[in-house]
C-alpha cells in the first residue's frame, strides 16, 4: 500500500506532466499563429465579384485575343529544349520569334549568350531606362523553353504571352527605376536547379557587375484556374492555411523577399481584383525555388515566383498534356492588368 507521501508525489508528477503538455500545446499553437502572421500575406480577391479591371481603360477582350494567338503559336512550335535536334530547332525558332515580337513593338533587343555543350542558347532582353534612379533595376521574366516532350502551353507559353502584353502596355511608360523584361532559356530539365540555367548565368553576371537589382519577378505557369473544392494541393504546413480551390494566383518568395512580395501584391490589387494568395517560406520548402528567381537568390538578390502553382494544381504541368484548352484566358487577361499595375508600383519613383 502506498503511503500518503507517495500518493502526493505521484499526484504532483501527474500535475507537472499535464502542465508540460499544456505548455507544449500552447507553444505549438503560438507557432502556428506566428506562421500565419509572418509567412502568410493574405490578399484574397473574390472569384465571383465584378472585375476591377473592367473599370479601367485597358481592352480586356483585345488582350485575351492576343494571349490566345501567342500561346497558340508557342504550342504549335512543339517541345523547345536541347533534348534532340528537332526540339532544339523549335527552341531557336521561338528565340527568333521573341526577338521579332519585341522589335515589332519598337524595342531594341539584347542577347545574352549562355551557350552550353556546343549548342547556342540566349537569354533575350529589353530595357526601359529609369528616369529617376537608373541604377536601381527591376526584372520581370518568363522562360521560353519546355520540359522534354511537352508543348508547354501553360508552362510557360502563358508566362511569355503575359510578358509580351506587359511590354506592349509599357512601351510609352517612363519608370523611375530601370525596368528589364527578360525571356530566360534553360529553366526546365535537364538544366533546372543547375548553374547551366540561363537565369543563373544572368544573375551571376549581374552580381559580378555589381548591379543593383531590387527585385526579380519570375512569371511561370499562369493560366490554370478551377473553382471547385479539392483542385489545389500545397506542401505542409501551407496546406493547413491556404484554400483547396485552385482559383487564385500565387506570389511565392523566400524569407528575405517578404517586403517585396507585399509591395508587388499591393500593386497588383490596385489594378486587378483577381483572387490572390501570397506568402514567403524558407528555400527548403517544396516549390519555393521552382523557377528562375531561385538563381537570383544564390547571389543575394530578392525575388519571387508568380504562378498558378504549377504541378500543385495541374497534373498536366510539364507533360504532353500541357495544352491550350486547359488555360483560362479570361483569367489570364485580368492577370495582365494586375501585373501591369504591379510593375508601375515597383518602378515608380518621385523626382
Amino acid at each position: 500500500m502506498e503511503n500518503k507521501d507517495q500518493q502526493q508525489q505521484k499526484k504532483s508528477r501527474l500535475i507537472s506532466f499535464s502542465i508540460k503538455i499544456i505548455l507544449v500545446l500552447l507553444l505549438l499553437s503560438f507557432g502556428f499563429v506566428f506562421f500565419a502572421l509572418w509567412y502568410m500575406i493574405r490578399c484574397e480577391g473574390d472569384w465571383q465579384e465584378q472585375p476591377l479591371e473592367e473599370h479601367g481603360s485597358i481592352n480586356l477582350a483585345a488582350i485575351r485575343d492576343e494571349l490566345i494567338a501567342d500561346v497558340t503559336y508557342i504550342q504549335e512550335l512543339g517541345p523547345r529544349n536541347s533534348e534532340n535536334q528537332i526540339a532544339y530547332e523549335h527552341l531557336r525558332k521561338c528565340e527568333a520569334w521573341i526577338i521579332e515580337k519585341w522589335e515589332s513593338q519598337g524595342y531594341t533587343v539584347g542577347l545574352h549568350d549562355v551557350s552550353v555543350g556546343g549548342q547556342q542558347f540566349y537569354n533575350i532582353k529589353i530595357e526601359i531606362a529609369g528616369a529617376v534612379s537608373p541604377s536601381e533595376i527591376v526584372i520581370i521574366s518568363a522562360q521560353y523553353d519546355t520540359e522534354p516532350d511537352s508543348p508547354g502551353a501553360n508552362n510557360n507559353g502563358s508566362g511569355m504571352a503575359v510578358l509580351f502584353q506587359l511590354s506592349k502596355l509599357l512601351k510609352n511608360y517612363h519608370p523611375g527605376r530601370t525596368l528589364r523584361l527578360i525571356a530566360f532559356v534553360n529553366e526546365q530539365n535537364p538544366f533546372a536547379g543547375t548553374e547551366m540555367m540561363g537565369s543563373y548565368h544572368y544573375a551571376k553576371r549581374s552580381f559580378e557587375l555589381k548591379e543593383d537589382i531590387k527585385v526579380m519577378l519570375s512569371m511561370d505557369a499562369l493560366g490554370i484556374y478551377r473553382d471547385s473544392p479539392g483542385t489545389q494541393r500545397l506542401p505542409f504546413p501551407f496546406s493547413l492555411f491556404y484554400p483547396d480551390r485552385g482559383n487564385f494566383l500565387a506570389f511565392i518568395g523566400n524569407l528575405p523577399s517578404r517586403s517585396w512580395v507585399k509591395e508587388v501584391t499591393a500593386g497588383f490589387k490596385k489594378g486587378s481584383s483577381f483572387p490572390l494568395e501570397a506568402g514567403v517560406a524558407p528555400e527548403w520548402v517544396e516549390g519555393v525555388t521552382w523557377s528562375d528567381h531561385s538563381s537570383f537568390y544564390k547571389f543575394g538578390y530578392r525575388g519571387m515566383q508568380i504562378t498558378d502553382t504549377g504541378a500543385f494544381r495541374s497534373a498536366s504541368h510539364g507533360t504532353r498534356e500541357d495544352t491550350i484548352e486547359k488555360i483560362n484566358f479570361v483569367a489570364l487577361s485580368r492577370i495582365v492588368v494586375g501585373m501591369y499595375s504591379a510593375v508601375i508600383e515597383l518602378t515608380s519613383l518621385k523626382e
